[in-house]
């Protein structure tokens, strides 16, 4: 039956209510999705951030007067040198250490685009075997001396086989963990542990003022590497997209967020019926 105009009028009034209605319940849902999105990478990044403070006023009591040196730096830094001396230095050392990053990201890039899916393997199970290895046996070595001394005996000693035997378990489980099959829980775990122990080696085996300008080159080499046209990075995204391929790497998942579960799901078949 034909409707009188202001009942018509009424009926268009509510319905466009009803479409504006669902559509702030769908941005108000995107919006929390997304917020979830970045406090699921947030979280690791607190975590990390503050294990790697604890870690450094740790062990600083027991390396303060240990001098190390990395081996990739070209100057060192001289408690006599001058504030342009020290920028000339840290500036130097930046430098040279991005461009070994940039011919290794070059070299990996050439592995992945031909295939040699063996080699990228071998290469990143040697690396990550090394860090948790060696590396995180350094820092783990220098937090069970600190802990045992400064806890007047109640921590427990360890011989140095046993220290080893763990070591190499625990360097062998983190290589399974990342590049076999583990719950996610356990994979986060590790590569959180992981990105300690780097950061750790870099506060401890490289001086102050390089540590600082690696960081400004390492952020200006990343905005080259992914945002330009021929960025290293950004070519390796790009091909992994066009095969379907994952990149082979230390790279952290994230389980995706829920959505609301209150909200009723769209239905594909409703969406598609005709009018």
């Amino acid at each position: 039956r034909l409707l009188p105009p202001s009942e018509t009028v009424h009926v268009d009034v509510e319905q466009e209510l009803r479409e504006v209605t669902e559509e702030d319940e769908e941005i108000a849902e995107e919006l929390a999705y997304t917020a979830a999105h970045v406090t699921s990478v947030l979280k690791p990044v607190a975590v990390t951030m503050a294990l790697v403070v604890w870690a450094v006023k740790a062990t600083e009591q027991q390396l303060k007067d240990v001098p190390m040196q990395s081996p990739y730096l070209v100057y060192t830094e001289d408690d006599s040198d001058d504030t342009t001396t020290l920028i000339w230095k840290s500036i130097v050392n930046s430098v040279v250490i991005v461009m070994g990053v940039l011919g290794f990201t070059v070299v990996f890039f050439m592995l992945y685009k031909h295939r040699c899916n063996l080699i990228l393997y071998a290469w990143l199970v040697m690396s990550v075997s090394l860090l948790l290895g060696f590396s995180g046996g350094a820092l783990f070595y220098t937090l069970i001396i600190g802990a045992y001394d400064q806890g007047d005996g109640w921590f427990p000693a360890i011989d140095v086989y046993s220290f080893i035997f763990i070591q190499y378990n625990f360097a062998v489980t983190g290589v399974c963990v990342v590049f076999w099959k583990s719950p996610l829980i356990v994979k986060q775990g590790f590569l959180v542990v992981a990105s300690c122990i780097m950061a750790w080696v870099l506060s401890r085996f490289f001086p102050e003022w390089t540590v600082w300008a690696l960081l400004i080159a390492l952020a200006v080499y990343d905005i080259f590497a992914v945002l330009t046209p021929y960025g290293p990075l950004k070519a390796l995204v790009e091909l992994s997209q066009d095969r379907g391929d994952a990149i082979p790497g230390l790279v952290y998942e994230a389980a995706p967020p829920e959505r609301n579960p209150f909200a009723p799901a769209p239905s594909r078949d409703a969406e598609a019926a005709p009018d």
